[in-house]
């Protein structure tokens, strides 16, 4: 989920990043605490983005990458300028960002 706003040599797979996604991920961790092993550390980072702070999504995205079991590829060195975030999903969601944020360019 975290794709579009960080750099990677390797992506598989995208899915946005919306205020709506994550507030169902938070429901879903909540309501199943006793199913997921790292659910405070899933806590911490949804919570955080539901504040609009992706100021450590790089460490996020690895942190989360690993806990999934995931490879050394795809991993996160840096995190998306504006402009990074915005080309990335015109490339991927073949939407502009006006369709997903409004006319106020927020890419939270």
């Amino acid at each position: 989920m975290s794709h579009k706003k960080i750099i990677a040599d390797e992506k598989e797979s995208s899915i946005m990043i919306t205020p709506e996604r994550i507030d169902t991920l938070l429901q879903m961790v909540e309501e199943n605490k006793d199913v997921y092993e790292h659910r405070e550390q899933y806590l911490d980072v949804l919570n955080r983005w539901k504040l609009g702070d992706f100021s450590s999504v790089d460490q996020d995205h690895n942190d989360l990458w690993f806990l999934q079991g995931s490879k050394q590829d795809g991993i996160a060195y840096g995190i998306a300028t504006k402009e990074q975030e915005i080309g990335y999903i015109f490339r991927v969601f073949a939407k502009e960002v006006v369709e997903v944020f409004g006319s106020s360019i927020h890419t939270n």
